[in-house]
């Protein structure tokens, strides 16, 4: 296949893989958005006669083996960490998690946490001085994913306790550090406010019991008082637990095990009805009329 070498071809293409797309074909059940955005990119896929879920993958590939952008990385730990080393009935992935002042781009959440901050070859590095410090509050292990020519780089300015994984050729994770796992650095403060209302109460009930009827304004801070009082194991354990249930729900799971695994990280972040999720599987498996 005669690929152009242009980034800006790349960086088209890379626009396939985004909520506003995933949304389009959840609402049309058609493809045809894809197509047009593949097409606009001027590289060549064969599409004739193929369902739109094999131009994802495709277009997944040629990513990977011209221009790593971030996308490339996140879905290789939706493939390599939720679907490979663990299974999407047991580990949840969280896409662009706020944690503090920062927001880590996957995080996974299985027995344990693990933050994944992911820095490609066109990242900078200046803001992993305010990120490290908030992740390693939050999550019993924290990565650094990045090019495998840039690993050594990052061995040597991140945190000692920052593992470093590289991304290899065909999404494999190459780890050139392991992450230091210490519950004891946990802030409890810093999970409460990553948690939802619901699952806040339902953690600090568990522990404290049944709690009075407060007023709105009222809820947060003394919530968020009982929760900062447990012990840094006990509120990640809680913390975890909230977290797994966001996305391993017996819905969840069938959803995105049905997605191709380059749609798989969207499909875990983009929040769609179940009616939707059915449009979006019926706009995959059809060819377009644009085809």
């Amino acid at each position: 296949m005669n690929l152009p070498a242009l980034p800006g071809q790349y960086r088209q293409l890379a626009q396939i893989f985004t909520r506003s797309i995933l949304e389009r074909i959840a609402r049309d059940a058609s493809a045809d958005v894809a197509l047009k955005a593949l097409k606009m990119s001027g590289i060549s896929i064969p599409l004739a006669s193929k369902a739109p879920l094999t131009w994802f993958d495709r277009s997944l590939d040629i990513l990977q083996a011209h221009y790593r952008c971030e996308y490339v990385y996140k879905a290789a730990i939706a493939d390599r960490v939720v679907f490979g080393r663990h299974s999407p009935t047991t580990a949840s992935l969280q896409v662009e998690l706020p944690v503090g002042r920062s927001i880590v781009d996957v995080a996974v959440f299985n027995g344990t946490s693990t933050a994944y901050e992911i820095k490609t070859e066109f990242d900078s590095n200046r803001r992993l001085a305010t990120q490290t410090p908030n992740y390693l509050k939050a999550f019993e292990r924290v990565y650094v994913v990045t090019h495998p020519d840039l690993a050594l780089r990052y061995l040597e300015i991140v945190d000692e306790r920052v593992g470093v994984l590289s991304l290899c050729r065909r999404g494999r994770l190459a780890e050139a550090r392991k992450a230091t796992r210490d519950i004891n650095r946990i802030d409890p403060s810093m999970l409460f406010r990553m948690l939802r209302r619901e699952e806040y109460i339902h953690a600090v009930e568990q522990i404290y019991g049944a709690q009075p009827t407060l007023p709105n304004g009222y809820v947060s801070a003394h919530f968020g008082k009982l929760f900062a009082s447990l012990s840094p194991s006990v509120a990640h354990s809680l913390f975890v637990e909230a977290m797994r249930r966001r996305t391993t729900d017996e819905d969840t799971v069938q959803f995105v095990s049905s997605l191709p695994k380059s749609l798989r990280v969207l499909g875990f972040s983009t929040p769609l009805s179940g009616n939707q999720r059915q449009r979006l599987l019926k706009g995959l498996k059809e060819k377009t009329r644009l085809s």
